[in-house]
């Protein structure tokens, strides 16, 4: 049976029907012998074995021989078995690395929204990064691209693995990084840089405003540019957790809160941390 097919002008033609996943998934598997076939999943979030927090967010997956096995189909979910190399930060078990994090992906079908195959020449083979361009997709579900996981997620797979959400979030806002139309306004009762605190500020990151995130338990850190009349020049700064109350994501550094809402792109919102930083006149 052939999948529900997208078609338009100057459109590739791919499945946009979930009914059709598993015909997809049951290629991905045979073409796993071949390994000049990759596939790129994506869907906003998974379910892992060996980790304290079940939830993940985002699913990014490049599926291809030899780095994804024992595949399994499901009536609405899609496992295997894979591994993420990291770099465990200091006092972490296996530190410095690399380190093969081995574990077992569930990804359900209601969060699975863009598959991509590609066979790669000999050349891209030996390349170290694989591009997958429109006419590679053969899954997109724009409906569930769209229902983009609500800070509540977030914060219930978080909490219940007593992890900060704003972890989360912050990863997936370092994997919106690569996309320069994706502008991420971190909102602030305070944060620290070269020049002393800034009270009530307001980050704006960019592919092209920031550099070097580092996200850490109750932090982050970043390079950034401040100073708008200097393209230029970024600023150090860290930016506890407990000081940040709301995480927007814009195709603009000019938002309109309701615009964005209604887009999905209200990523964090804690407006206790606001509310303590006015009714005490310091930060929370």
């Amino acid at each position: 049976m052939s999948p529900t097919a997208s078609t338009g002008p100057n459109q590739p033609i791919y499945a946009t029907d979930p009914a059709q996943l598993s015909v997809l998934l049951r290629q991905l598997i045979r073409d796993l012998a071949d390994p000049a076939i990759t596939y790129l999943l994506g869907a906003h979030s998974y379910d892992r074995t060996n980790h304290p927090r079940y939830r993940h967010f985002p699913a990014v997956f490049a599926l291809r021989q030899d780095e994804v096995a024992n595949v399994e189909i499901g009536l609405d979910f899609v496992a295997f078995d894979t591994e993420l190399d990291r770099y465990p930060e200091p006092g972490e078990p296996h530190y410095p690395g690399p380190w093969a994090d081995r574990f077992r992906a569930t990804v359900p079908f209601a969060q699975l929204y863009q598959l991509c195959r590609k066979v790669r020449s000999p050349a891209d083979q030996a390349a170290d990064e694989v591009s997958y361009g429109p006419s590679t997709i053969v899954y997109y579900n724009a409906a569930v691209y769209n229902q983009h996981p609500t800070p509540a997620d977030s914060n219930q797979a978080y909490a219940a693995a007593g992890e900060h959400p704003l972890v989360a979030v912050l990863t997936a806002v370092e994997a919106g990084l690569a996309d320069p139309a994706n502008h991420y306004l971190i909102n602030t009762t305070a944060f620290e840089s070269p020049a002393g605190p800034v009270l009530l500020g307001m980050l704006h990151l960019q592919a092209d405003t920031v550099q070097d995130l580092v996200i850490e338990a109750d932090c982050f850190t970043c390079a950034v540019r401040l100073d708008l009349a200097d393209r230029r020049q970024l600023a150090a700064v860290r930016v506890a957790f407990a000081q940040v109350w709301q995480v927007l994501r814009s195709d603009s550094p000019q938002v309109d809160l309701e615009e964005v809402e209604e887009a999905g792109g209200l990523l964090y919102d804690a407006p206790e941390v606001l509310s303590a930083y006015a009714q005490q006149g310091r930060p929370a």
